[in-house]
């Protein structure tokens, strides 16, 4: 995950189980301006892909 061009995280969404409404990572300011924020998928031998229902974002 990187925020306005600096990774700023490795998210691995391993399980062994399904797992429902889990917030995998999340970000704060303490005042409100305009970032960008980038997820970019590394798939690996036997884990090529990864699925998420959406981004939220609270102002």
């Amino acid at each position: 995950v990187y925020v306005d061009g600096v990774k700023v995280s490795t998210v691995d969404l391993k399980s062994s189980s399904t797992l429902y409404r889990q917030a995998i990572w999340t970000k704060t300011w303490s005042s409100s301006a305009k970032h960008t924020v980038k997820v970019v998928v590394v798939g690996t031998s036997g884990r090529p892909t990864i699925t998420t229902d959406g981004l939220v974002y609270i102002k």
